[in-house]
Order: structure tokens, then sequence, then C-alpha cells
């Protein structure tokens, strides 16, 4: 039978563990395991949920451990080692904890960036074995120290007030012959495609110091010189390092639609700061040598770059570049799962079903997007099958506009296309960008006056606190009380909101404060994995700063 798909399986069991959903998660891969007796996967995370449940089960849980890392080395072996890593030095499994760990973070690329996780449970392990030395040198890695107190983090994203926010550390990748990605440069990724004369470059960055950065450490691949920067669309984190790669003679070409996707972005503050290095300016200019407005060729050096505009998912000055003879289409971002900067009024759902269609007759062997979890996810092999799901969405959103549905209906809907069911590795990608597409949809096509009231008569957050403190009679154990039992169910954002209008009326209280600062956290924890917006946002709410991986 066949095995599951990691990176699913992995989304799933993080959003459970994040949502501390121990015993639910248990019984249902339990009962995966169960369907799928081959799968070491299932079976590991079956045990791991069995062992966080402490009920007494320890020993049937390792048995499940074991036995999943004697069937499939591998992911089995983490989490295998994130557990018995917990347990008391007395029941004589420390060694085995720092020997699985130790496999792990071994492994080229382990695997699908869980190499934080792995490298600061086989820290703590060390400090359990009184390896302090070793321990040190682990958690230095991470940036930690023993006595470091960030949430649970399974990811390789890093966010400091200087540098912003990266989704990788820095690395050059060469996707495919003599095309090179700089990745954990930047926000975005810079890619550079080599041509038998010179250096062409998709995407500039958002800041010059960081596109230069990009620039000097391809270099290190090929000695060739930058002669065209294409811009695959206006954003200020492709577009704010461009005058770093300019100079002897260098071309630029973009989209016709640049200017104003730029005008547009100009106009709207950017609220939330974590997405650029300090200081840096998301408001970005850009004067292109040559304009697209119809499909056309470029030979640069003996390379066909197809230009391709299209009204993309994200914003209408999108402009796909296929270079046919290294199978490679860059799709800038087509498919960022928000359709349009959440911050911005863009993007639709129409552009991107559009485009989807586009990049299937084009058929390339390779996708390279914007950003690193973006090449990950929506690969060549999903987007038949995802432009179905997506045109199926599509059409659910509309009658349910149509029929008067709110958009909590709609979301409560949870709805999965049919095609999902014969196409398994669709389904992350699909409910990466459901929610978003549907809240997007439903903006775009309904008024500003809904059904809540709130948006006929806004009521403000002053007023709304003054009436919680009415109901509360201004007892601030209530607030407590509620706001904890909130945590405990899982309700994260009601809890913020709780929180945070608590308050307003009682601003001196640390005890809110607090519960807040643990909402926060949770909600850093829940969103890792496939949020990475609200990621950004709660953890700069939280205050919370990520340190780079280092070697």
């Amino acid at each position: 039978m066949a095995h599951s798909l990691p990176r699913t399986v992995l989304a799933l069991i993080g959003q459970l563990a994040a949502a501390r959903r121990d015993d639910e998660a248990y019984e249902l891969f339990a009962e995966l395991s169960g369907q799928r007796p081959g799968d070491p996967l299932l079976l590991a995370a079956a045990g791991l949920f069995q062992a966080r449940l402490m009920d007494g089960r320890l020993a049937d849980a390792l048995d499940k451990l074991d036995k999943a890392v004697a069937a499939g080395p591998g992911l089995p072996n983490y989490f295998r080692g994130l557990v018995l890593t917990q347990l008391p030095v007395q029941l004589g499994r420390t060694d085995d904890a720092i020997a699985d760990l130790e496999f792990v973070t071994a492994l080229h690329d382990f695997p699908i960036g869980l190499r934080r996780a792995a490298l600061r449970a086989v820290g703590n392990a060390y400090r359990v074995a009184g390896r302090t030395e070793d321990s040190a040198t682990a958690l230095r890695k991470v940036g930690l120290t023993a006595e470091s107190d960030l949430p649970e983090l399974t990811i390789d994203y890093w966010m400091t007030e200087a540098d912003g926010f990266r989704f990788t550390p820095p690395a050059v990748r060469e996707f495919a012959d003599r095309v090179f990605v700089a990745q954990g440069y930047d926000f975005a990724d810079i890619a550079f495609v080599a041509t038998d004369s010179s250096l062409v470059a998709i995407d500039a960055g958002s800041t010059e110091d960081n596109a230069r950065a990009a620039l000097q450490a391809v270099a290190a691949h090929t000695a060739l010189p930058l002669s065209h920067v294409i811009i695959t669309h206006g954003h200020f984190d492709h577009v704010g390092g461009l005058n770093a790669l300019l100079g002897h003679g260098v071309q630029v070409i973009a989209q016709s639609g640049l200017a104003e996707e730029i005008e547009h972005q100009n106009d709207v503050p950017l609220l939330w700061k974590r997405f650029m290095p300090a200081g840096a300016e998301h408001r970005v200019q850009a004067a292109p040598d040559h304009l697209v407005t119809e499909p056309e060729t470029v030979t640069i050096g003996g390379v066909d770059f197809h230009l391709i505009p299209v009204h993309g998912g994200e914003t209408d000055d999108a402009l796909l570049v296929d270079v046919p003879e290294r199978g490679v289409t860059f799709v800038g971002d087509v498919l960022m799962p928000y359709l349009g900067a959440p911050f911005f009024a863009e993007g639709s759902a129409e552009g991107l079903i559009d485009t989807l269609r586009t990049v299937e007759d084009l058929g390339p062997r390779l996708l390279i997007h914007g950003h690193p979890t973006l090449t990950a996810n929506f690969t060549v092999g999903v987007i038949p099958a995802l432009r179905i799901a997506f045109d199926d969405l599509y059409q659910v959103i509309r009658a349910d506009i149509r029929a008067g549905a709110t958009v909590f209906d709609m979301l409560d809907r949870n709805h999965l296309p049919a095609v999902l069911r014969d196409n398994p590795d669709v389904v992350l990608p699909y409910l990466i960008m459901r929610d978003n597409m549907i809240r997007r949809v439903h903006r775009q096509r309904t008024g500003y006056w809904q059904p809540d009231l709130d948006s006929i008569d806004p009521v403000t957050p002053s007023a709304w606190a003054a009436v919680l403190d009415l109901l509360t009679g201004g007892d601030e154990s209530v607030y407590t009380r509620v706001i904890r039992d909130l945590l405990d169910r899982d309700d994260l954002p009601p809890a913020l909101r709780l929180a945070d209008l608590a308050l307003r009326t009682n601003p001196a209280s640390t005890t809110i404060a607090e519960l807040r600062q643990e909402t926060l956290l949770r909600l850093v924890e829940r969103n890792q994995a496939l949020a990475p917006f609200k990621f950004i946002i709660y953890s700069e709410l939280a205050g919370v700063t990520v340190p780079a991986l280092r070697d």
C-alpha cells in the first residue's frame, strides 16, 4: 500500500500539536496506521501523540515509535527523538534520543524544514546527559541558549529586527542547468539564469543590500556579468533592491502594468515592520527599459526567454518567464496563497485560475516561484488538479454569495472538491489557499455592509470595551477566567480579542497582559507551518525574534 505524503502529514501533525488536540490526533493516526500498516510515518505519528497523552501507555507509544524507526528511518527517528528527549534520564533512553536526533540532523536537507526543532531537541538531550559543551554547540546553531524561551518552533524561518523575515538560511541552489536561486538573502528569492554571455536576474529583492548580497553569492558559481533584470511583478520584495543590480548597461524588463501596481502599493501603508529589514521602505520606484504588453520572446546570450503577461492571482502586472531550454518557468507570486497581499486591495481568483491554465499550456518541468515555500508546495505536478479544485471552489463561493451566505458560513462549509480524492498531493496546496480565496472573493463581490450589523453601524473597540466592562462589572477575574477558558478550548483569536479589549479598561493588569502574550505565542506556533504572514504578524506583536540557523 502506498505511503502517506510526508509534507501533508507533517502539516497535519503540526496543526494538531499546536492546538493541543492530542486525544483526537492519537485516534486519527492510530486509525490511519491501522489502515496502512506499512506506513512508518503514520505509525510514528500515532506513537508521538500517544506519548503526549501521558495516560500510562508510554510503553505502547515507544513500541510504536521503535517499530516505525525499524520500518523506515528518517522522520520516525525525529519523532522518537522528540519523545525520548522528554523522558526522565532514569529511564535510560537519553542516549537513544541523542542518536536519533544526531542521525536526522546529519541527513542532507533533513526533512522539509525541521532542522531547527531537531537541533533544539538534541541540544536539550545533550544537557540532560551532562554534555554541556555539546548542548551549547547545538543550541548555538539555532541561535539559542539553554535559557531561551522561544515558543515551540518546527520551521526554519528566521526573523530579526535588523534583517526582517527570511524563509531559509542564505544559500544559492542550482535548480536546473545554470539556473541559480538565491534563497534566504531576502524575504523573496532572487533567481539568476546563466546564458552563453551574461546573467539574467529574475526579480531584485526588497533592499539594495540584499540584492547585492545575492548577486555576490551567485558570483561564486559563475563569473558572467549581469545584463538583464526581469521583474515578475511590482511588489516591494521583488523590486526594492533593483538599483543595486543596475549599471553597465543592465536592461530592466517588466509587464506594462508595473507602474500602476507600484503606485497602488505606494499609496497604502505597510503596518507590519518585520516583513522588511529595519529602516527599509516598501514604497519603491522602477523605470523599466522595456515593457511587455503581450506575449513575446527575448533572446539573451543564445537563450530564449518567453515573456507572458498575465493578470495573476496576486497582481495585475504579473509576468511569467518561461525558459524552455532549461525546462523552467518563473512564476513570481501568481500562486501567493493570499490572492494578493492581504494588506492591499488586489488579486483575484479569476486571474489565478486563468494563469494556471497558461502554466499548464507551457508545460515546464519545473516551476520556480518567488518564495521557497511556494516552490516547495506548488509544483508542476499539482497544477492541473489544483486548477480544477480552485474552479470548483470558485463556483461554490459564487453560489453561496448569491444565496446570501456570510463569509463565516462559507469558511465553516470546509469545502473539499471531488478532484482531491484522486489527487492526494493536491490536498495541502489547496488547503493552504482555500480560506484566503473565500475571503478575497467574498470581499470583492459584496459591499461594505454585511449582515453582521457591525459593518452597517461600526462600533469602536473602545465602545466594545466599555460594554464588556458593564457586563463584567469591571471584575478583572471574569476576564481572566474567560480568556483561560478560551485558551483551554484553543479558541485563540477570540482570546486575543478579549484580552485586547480587557486591557483597554484594565491597562495595569499583569495577569491579562500575560494571558495575551500566551495567546500570541500559541498563535505563532499554530501559524508557523501554513500561514507565514500570520506567523510574522503574531511574532511581531509578541516581540518574538527568531534567530537564523547557523552551520
